[in-house]
């Protein structure tokens, strides 16, 4: 079932009908989408509001439920923290074993990486990868409407890694979804041509939260485009990519390799990126060299950044441009940053007139077309989205039949601090409150945390 349908592709049965409906959190807009598809499923929105005649139970996982599922507490029935493979099974077995599910809830709680509000959860993940699911069969969607097409078009989806450890201190899936695991290539090939055999499907995408940090990248690319795949990538991290990978991207297929500068050195490191002018400028001479495009990500409004950086960023960011040698080899994206939970930028606000200040200055020194800027108000509903609580439950509600005026959620913007309790208190992802807050301290100093992977282990706590 795909948004915003609300019957099931496969035999137009009404959402009310099922036992039980499962949701997918990958982004806070999400959340709105899920109350449409329920209201129009014939669903009662609020989980108080259904009775054991309500047949279906609403459950929820993915990034957005394992890192503050409280904002759609009201909604939902049961959250998966984790990956899920570790717990459907289970979850359903108890479904099966219970007379009346809907009034005893806290069954669920049995499983591990079930989460029901004011209890304790951990967040469960797959050690081996081998041991994850690697859907074959997968449905692609069939239309002509940009809003619903895959980010990767007709592409069969080949996930390769799971999880990333450099760092980035306002990146959530790299404090969550700790350690790093990666497939052995040999699988990743086998899955590769069933999914041809299922699908039809010449074109392969690589997904993971490091595509590029894959320890045999360079030869799974290669022998992926020897089996007669084109191979496109999400954003390469730019410590990883190499002259030869470049290359066998491009033979394959791929037109445009997309990396993120985030910001200048300064702020970068503030960030823990630890990629030089250098580093990010050899890259792109060298995707030059293979006649490919670029494109760059770069983030407005990180800690430490202030009107000086801003100055200094307009102006390598022209120089950036300039190294193009043709119109629109450089293409960028400037996305404002959003601190998020289990992140050492967790303790930082988010100012609207402050960001719509700093776009505009940017926008006046830039002055380039092929610069994209996502919406400051959009950022700021996603930013109250990922840092609130329960009493976003009315405010979500209500977005159903009027529009919630930005003064509105201004006043549900609140900046936590370090002596506060959070309210994803029960969720814990693995990373210890300690290491957070010390990753956070050295952001506003400027110190680097070095890769783990390479240096040794900090002890965060995600491998314990």
């Amino acid at each position: 079932m795909v948004y915003p349908n609300n019957k099931s592709i496969e035999t137009g049965t009404l959402l009310k009908e099922f036992d039980m409906v499962s949701f997918s959190l990958q982004y806070e807009q999400d959340y709105f989408n899920v109350l449409k598809m329920l209201k129009k499923g014939g669903i009662p929105l609020r989980k108080e509001n259904r009775t054991s005649k309500n047949k279906p139970l609403i459950i929820a996982g993915g990034p957005c439920a394992s890192s503050n599922p409280i904002p759609m507490s009201s909604f939902i029935d049961l959250f998966v923290v984790g990956e899920a493979e570790l717990v459907l099974d289970d979850l359903v077995d108890k479904y099966l074993e219970l007379e009346d599910p809907r009034n005893n809830m806290e069954e669920f709680l049995e499983i591990d990486g079930v989460y029901l509000p004011d209890h304790h959860v951990k967040m469960v993940t797959v050690p081996d990868l081998k041991d994850a699911c690697h859907p074959i069969r997968q449905v692609v969607p069939e239309t002509d409407e940009k809003e619903y097409m895959p980010a990767f078009g007709r592409a069969f989806l080949l996930e390769i890694s799971r999880g990333c450890t450099r760092g980035c201190r306002f990146c959530m899936a790299g404090c969550i979804y700790r350690p790093r695991r990666e497939m052995p290539i040999k699988e990743l090939f086998e899955i590769a041509e069933r999914g041809r055999h299922a699908t039809g499907l010449k074109k392969i995408a690589l997904i993971g939260a490091a595509v590029s940090d894959h320890s045999k990248m360079e030869e799974l690319c290669e022998g992926l485009y020897e089996m007669g795949f084109q191979v496109t990538t999400p954003s390469l991290r730019i410590e990883s990519v190499t002259d030869d990978l470049l290359e066998i991207l491009k033979q394959s297929g791929l037109k445009t390799i997309t990396i993120a500068p985030e910001s200048i050195w300064k702020v970068r490191k503030a960030a823990n990126k630890s990629i030089t002018d250098e580093m990010i400028e050899s890259t792109i001479k060298t995707a030059f060299k293979h006649g490919l495009n670029v494109k760059l990500y770069f983030m407005l409004g990180l800690p430490t950044e202030d009107q000086n950086d801003l100055k200094h960023l307009s102006d390598y960011i022209k120089e950036l441009i300039m190294m193009g040698e043709r119109k629109n080899q450089v293409r960028l994206s400037i996305n404002p940053f959003i601190p998020k939970p289990h992140t050492p930028f967790q303790w930082e606000g988010f100012n609207l007139e402050e960001l719509k200040s700093k776009i505009n200055y940017i926008n006046s020194i830039i002055k380039y077309k092929s610069f994209k800027i996502e919406n400051p108000k959009t950022a700021l509903i996603q930013y109250i989205l990922s840092m609130g609580g329960t009493e976003l439950g009315n405010v979500l509600e209500r977005s159903l039949n009027e529009k919630i005026s930005i003064k509105e959620w201004t006043k549900l913007s609140h900046k936590w601090d370090l002596g506060e309790t959070l309210p994803w208190k029960y969720i814990n992802v693995g990373i210890s409150d300690e290491y957070l807050k010390n990753e956070y301290q050295k952001a506003l100093n400027g110190d680097l945390t070095p890769w783990c992977e390479e240096f040794g282990c900090y002890k965060c706590g995600a491998c314990d």
